[in-house]
């Protein structure tokens, strides 16, 4: 099969593309938009890689290059992955009240605990995946701080707005 000049383009995307995610995480290397054109900001940006890691400075992609590159952006790709979440609430028909126990009450009650160590107004609860008046308590204060009803219960609705509230503070 012969190397087409799409071929040639798609690999040149490639680089530019490894490149623009290592100049996010390393300001020695020259940000390039994936175009599929080897250009003077491409070779300007690989000769800068080149230098930094210790290369042949060409700035051509040769089998070194190449090997560097992709070694170095995959660590750049993890660092930027989207993170893994997981879902302990079950589903929208799902809700958490006093009297309920289990690893989901555990997990709620360890978000709430993160969330009140940033403020001096709140106080931390057990954390022992049993819902009592503590838990239920703390949930009331969360919901009237974010404009919802203050019933102690946690239910889907409620569980997605302490997750985000829970994320934000927690960055």
């Amino acid at each position: 099969m012969a190397y087409t000049e799409e071929d040639r383009k798609n690999h040149i995307a490639e680089v530019q593309q490894f490149l623009r995610n290592i100049s996010r995480t390393n300001s020695s290397i020259p940000s390039v938009i994936p175009s599929g054109v080897y250009d003077n900001r491409t070779e300007e940006a690989v000769t800068s890689f080149q230098k930094y890691y210790g290369l042949p400075v060409t700035g051509k992609v040769d089998r070194a290059t190449w090997d560097k590159l992709l070694e170095i952006y995959l660590v750049t790709e993890e660092y930027y992955a989207e993170l893994a979440s997981i879902l302990p609430f079950p589903n929208s028909e799902h809700s958490l009240s006093e009297g309920s126990s289990g690893f989901d009450v555990y997990i709620l009650q360890a978000m709430l605990n993160t969330i009140f160590s940033f403020y001096t107004n709140m106080v931390p609860i057990a954390v022992s995946g049993v819902y009592g008046k503590e838990t239920a308590d703390a949930v009331r204060r969360l919901q009237n701080i974010m404009g919802m009803t203050g019933t102690g219960t946690v239910d889907y609705k409620t569980w997605n707005n302490l997750a985000k509230f829970y994320n934000t503070v927690n960055r």
